[in-house]
């Protein structure tokens, strides 16, 4: 467990995850929706780096407190969390949230590859506010300049390569089923439908076959998915 921030808390919520429109999976990033209490006073609408507390384990990740200009015209006020490093159903479960530094205001971007990349950013913000260190690997990846290195040296991926492989880099203590990849890559519902996640994995395995170090960074788990393995 990371030590706490310096930083007092600005915010304490706490409520019962709650369905939502499924959309942040399908950009890659689920969040949990929280249903709080009715009178619950808010902070300004904005995104926060955040700490979670769900049945006893601390965890980190970012909450977007507004409507999501992105994703649809409503102007319903909603509180969601994409909990860093996890993958797991939350429905139904009490999560409390701690509010720290506010990162930006909410805004409408033009299509979801340019939300992803932001919420990506606000990520890697929270990994350093947190002190949250990925493991050491040969593998570097860079999002906003869609840059991949092993043992410094460039590899070259297609869209789609680079993605799937920067979830696995940026999650690497969660096994991601292939029907979670294939929604969270190609931003639709699965619906059986993964063989594209099969073959682009086997294509990121072959562009790296001829990097020794590289030989292991998917792993397959049998009968569920993939996980990083660097």
């Amino acid at each position: 467990m990371n030590s706490r921030p310096d930083h007092e808390a600005a915010c304490r919520l706490a409520g019962t995850v709650v369905h939502g429109r499924g959309i942040g999976k399908l950009v890659g990033m689920p969040t949990a929706n929280l249903e709080l209490p009715p009178g619950t006073p808010l902070p300004p609408v904005g995104v926060y780096l955040t700490r979670v507390l769900l049945e006893g384990r601390e965890l980190q990740g970012v909450t977007n407190i507004g409507a999501r200009p992105t994703v649809d015209r409503d102007p319903e006020v909603t509180v969601e969390t994409h909990i860093l490093n996890f993958d797991g159903d939350l429905y139904g479960k009490r999560l409390e949230i701690w509010l720290y530094t506010r990162l930006r205001s909410p805004r409408r971007f033009p299509d979801f590859s340019l939300l992803l990349e932001q919420i990506r950013r606000d990520c890697d913000a929270a990994r350093e506010f947190f002190g949250i260190r990925l493991s050491p690997s040969p593998l570097f990846m860079d999002p906003e300049r869609h840059l991949a290195t092993l043992s410094g040296r460039e590899v070259t991926l297609s869209p789609k390569e680079f993605d799937l492989l920067y979830l696995l880099y940026s999650n690497p203590d969660t096994t991601f089923t292939q029907e979670r990849l294939y929604e969270a890559v190609w931003h639709q519902p699965a619906n059986g439908w993964c063989h594209p996640v099969e073959n682009t994995v086997f294509q990121i395995r072959k562009r790296l076959r001829d990097h020794p170090e590289g030989q292991n960074l998917i792993r397959t788990v049998p009968r569920y998915g993939y996980r990083f393995g660097g």
